[in-house]
């Protein structure tokens, strides 16, 4: 086994968006910084192609303008996203507040476009196909299949942003322990024309959301969120796709839609959900996915990780950054919760709060921008959370006593308010359960 005796002040183990901002991120603070990748062809799978204004931000502080500037040169994306109730009701419009934009496009493309840049960087040296295998204090091994041998180095710090199966996590014995929300079917449109181009688009109605929106001039993204019953008991899964999507998708995009389930394969992924509430300790830091994942219905996942690297790069210890992800991740989680609960589930009690939410879109322009700033990342105070919530259920609660009322049903009232139970204890059982947490 080699040792690498050149002296580095950090090792990165993965290569995806989150570990290029890592070391980016760090090295600009004027670390030495060693990035390894164990499968650097590994980028044809369903991963993060949205980035919020807040991620867009960190990369142009880091000097990659001319980086975003190529990506976004032939397409418009990233201006907010227009909402298509299951009720048939005109669509809802959420533009991100300020004129910020933020930015999709195909996640191979973003990944090649960062590896590009971090070589340009001196402080970082990048290793593709280096597999590490295992970890021994500061010492990280790693078997390097361009020489075809195994190597070692030591560093004061090793960071794992190695996803949800982090080696790093497992050395440190933390366990992945995560719900199975539903799995996400993945497609490549081409050649159409979105309702509203520059956006994403939400279509609700189907047997999950559908989630579509551009990554490149001539390519459209369309994410197919699948309960888990119906995942594992289809047999031929493009014909229930086209059944279940179909009558909730707009016609301009039917054509190339049934073109794609029946000639281009399907990308899957598991939606999990596994709180933010390990980023390991000084020596062995965990970033991005490695420290917990959420539902992508609110497209945080490459945001969150890039707002850890910054926040890793410019705390003055590891307590401080910790505390600080901790506080700011909390609010995107009950987010995600929330939100996949209210335009996916359909007791009577979630039905009117979705209701709720259309009507305080559409009648209250101070809640469209509160809840793009709450989607972006840009506001993770839980009082502006509260805020929302809180104003959705009163809404959702007063039609429901009003229409119970009409119909002569005022007895009833007290088990209407009672559906309401499980929705006003839910922002309490995820504090709860992060503070049930040892995050040492």
């Amino acid at each position: 086994m080699k040792l690498i005796s050149k002296p580095f002040d950090v090792v990165i183990i993965g290569a995806g968006p989150v570990g290029c901002v890592t070391a980016m991120s760090l090295a600009n603070c004027g670390e030495r910084v060693l990035l390894l990748e164990a499968n650097p062809n590994g980028l044809r799978r369903l991963a993060g192609e949205w980035l919020h204004p807040p991620a867009l931000k960190i990369l142009q502080n880091l000097g990659m303008e001319q980086l975003i500037s190529t990506l976004r040169a032939n397409y418009v994306s990233g201006l907010g996203f227009v909402v298509f109730p299951d009720d048939g009701t005109e669509p809802i419009k959420l533009n991100y507040p300020n004129h910020n934009l933020g930015f999709s496009c195909e996640h191979n493309t973003l990944v090649k476009a960062l590896r590009k840049a971090i070589l340009t960087c001196p402080n970082i040296q990048y290793i593709p196909f280096a597999k590490v295998t295992h970890i021994e204090g500061k010492t990280v091994i790693f078997y390097n299949k361009v020489i075809n041998k195994k190597q070692s180095v030591f560093s004061e710090t090793i960071i794992g942003a190695d996803g949800r199966s982090s080696i790093v996590r497992k050395h440190l014995g933390i366990l992945y322990k995560y719900h199975l929300i539903s799995y996400m079917g993945g497609l490549l449109l081409e050649n159409v024309t979105l309702p509203w181009e520059g956006f994403g688009h939400v279509f609700l109605g189907g047997i999950g959301p559908a989630l579509v929106y551009r990554i490149g001039c001539n390519q459209v993204r369309i994410c197919l969120d699948v309960p888990v019953k119906y995942f594992r008991s289809s047999r031929n899964i493009a014909a229930f796709l086209w059944d279940a999507y179909s009558p909730v998708l707009p016609k301009t995009l039917l054509s190339s839609f049934r073109y794609a389930l029946e000639n281009r394969s399907i990308a899957w992924c598991a939606n999990q959900f596994s709180p933010r509430v390990c980023y390991g300790s000084k020596n062995l830091t965990l970033v991005g996915d490695a420290t917990g994942c959420y539902h992508p219905i609110t497209a945080t996942g490459m945001t969150l990780g890039f707002q850890d690297a910054e926040r890793l790069a410019t705390s003055k210890n590891f307590q401080a950054f910790q505390r600080d992800r901790l506080i700011r991740t909390y609010v995107p989680e009950l987010l995600a919760l929330t939100l996949y609960q209210v335009f996916t589930r359909l007791d009577y009690g979630t039905v009117a709060i979705r209701q709720a939410v259309y009507q305080m879109w559409r009648q209250y322009p101070d809640e469209c921008y509160r809840t793009m700033r709450l989607l972006s990342g840009e506001e993770t105070k839980i009082l502006s959370f509260s805020g929302s919530f809180t104003k959705g259920l009163g809404i959702a609660v007063s039609q429901l006593i009003r229409d119970k009322i009409s119909m002569n049903h005022g007895i009833e009232n007290i088990s209407t308010l009672a559906a309401f139970k499980e929705w006003i204890e839910l922002p309490l059982r995820i504090a709860l359960h992060r503070l049930s947490k040892n995050y040492h």
